[in-house]
């Protein structure tokens, strides 16, 4: 076999490989598509176990939440608290069990904007900078934020009894 044929028959095996990548991605997609509904569960119950626990958490410590809101200089924080509290209680129980999810999710996009904007970029003291911007998306409220407006968008999927009541919630 001359040099030549050689050099071309071991290239051939390579190209075959090549050839194929498009189909194996594909696949591997439609793998990871059949994944979604399962994914937008656990996201869906670890949002709501957040909410729900820190709901839960401030109605207990309700005097104590009032005071804070009162330092950040949020108005009639006497009402905001318990009003806060309650939302993310009744909120993240409907998130977990996926119903009424979208409008859940955009009353808690609500209350995160406000946390986001009155406490916690305040006491992180972020800046409008590079270094600003990088610490703002390193901020849990931020991410929590994006997971809600990422429900809102995309709803609960399959696994929620907005699709079992046929809601488009």
């Amino acid at each position: 076999m001359a040099p030549s044929e050689t050099s071309a028959s071991a290239r051939q095996p390579h190209r075959e490989n090549v050839k194929r990548l498009p189909s194996l991605v594909t696949r591997i997609y439609a793998r990871l598509d059949r994944l979604e509904c399962l994914v937008r569960l656990i996201v869906r119950i670890a949002v709501g176990i957040e909410f729900f626990g820190s709901g839960l958490g401030k109605l207990g410590k309700l005097s104590g939440l009032v005071q804070y809101f009162r330092s950040l200089g949020i108005p009639a924080p006497e009402i905001q608290a318990p009003l806060v509290a309650s939302t993310e209680l009744v909120c993240g129980a409907l998130i977990v069990v996926g119903l009424l999810t979208r409008p859940a999710a955009l009353m808690l996009c609500g209350v995160m904007t406000v946390a986001i904007v009155t406490a916690a970029a305040p006491e992180k003291h972020i800046t409008a900078s590079w270094h600003g911007l990088l610490e703002f998306f390193y901020l849990p409220e931020v991410l929590l934020l994006l997971l809600l407006a990422s429900l809102v968008v995309a709803g609960p999927g399959r696994a929620s009894l907005d699709a079992r009541l046929g809601a488009r919630g």
